[in-house]
């Protein structure tokens, strides 16, 4: 186990005043079987009105108002997260998990995927967390992080099709090959230890257990990794979004600090 110091940052600047800003914020830790957030602060500059709630998928978010005129709008979370409490999570969303074998704007296969996922012979394996080991490790021999290639809007096989891209990238990547051999899995956002921008990876059910597995490293998510949200895709996980009035340009910076703030015996 370890105790991980985090600190995420969102940071937009408007090169006009706007007003009637209304927006929706999901950058905030839960607590589950795996990770115990111990201590957590959040604040968001302007917050005229402000209210928290959880979404569909059990993720936190903030949403509020701000109708006075305003040039800059900032997000601040900062906590302690205990972390590696368990190799998984409960499934408990029975209803939900037909949604997460299915593919999504994001994570449908064109003809170059479903040949790369045919060459795997998943058959071989029995469980879910098996054949989804295979699919990361093979990713990680067959596409390359790169960034500035692919944005927010490249899909999981458009991105395939260039052979790099970013965490996103590997994430939907990888749940289009888990969902074309039928197994649960969804997206996940949050942060790794270090310093940088939030982090995505990909859970996984086997036996009623989500596993965390992290394509872009090639690794198991355990201790390292703090959770934010999932949801099926990129789209359910957007940190920000929101509307105002105004004829208003947005310059945006994002920053990500994880450190370990001591190690649990």
């Amino acid at each position: 186990m370890k105790k991980l110091r985090y600190r995420y940052s969102l940071r937009i600047e408007f090169d006009s005043p706007i007003t009637n800003h209304n927006f929706k914020v999901r950058c905030t830790p839960v607590t589950d079987e795996r990770q115990k957030i111990l201590q957590q602060n959040i604040h968001i500059l302007p917050k005229e009105f402000l209210c928290e709630n959880r979404d569909s998928f059990g993720n936190i978010y903030y949403f509020g108002r701000a109708e006075h005129p305003h040039n800059l709008f900032e997000i601040v979370t900062e906590g302690i997260a205990q972390t590696g409490l368990a190799q998984g999570t409960a499934s408990r969303e029975s209803y939900q998990l037909g949604l997460f074998t299915r593919q999504t704007s994001y994570t449908a296969p064109d003809g170059a995927l479903i040949e790369f996922y045919k060459d795997l012979s998943l058959e071989k394996y029995s469980t879910s967390l098996d054949k989804s080991l295979k699919i990361m490790d093979a990713l990680q021999d067959r596409f390359s992080y790169v960034s500035g290639k692919t944005d927010i809007t490249t899909t999981a096989s458009q991105a395939w099709n260039m052979g790099c891209g970013v965490c996103q990238d590997y994430s939907h990547i990888m749940l289009s090959l888990c969902r074309m051999a039928g197994i649960q899995s969804r997206y996940v956002v949050g942060m790794l230890i270090g310093e940088g921008l939030s982090h995505a990876w990909v859970e996984v059910a086997d036996h009623g257990v989500w596993y965390g597995l992290d394509p872009t490293n090639g690794i198991r998510v355990l201790e390292d990794h703090i959770k934010i949200s999932h949801g099926r895709d990129y789209e359910d996980c957007l940190i920000n979004q929101g509307m105002f009035t105004g004829n208003a340009r947005q310059k945006q910076s994002i920053s990500v600090h994880v450190e370990e703030a001591g190690e649990e015996k």
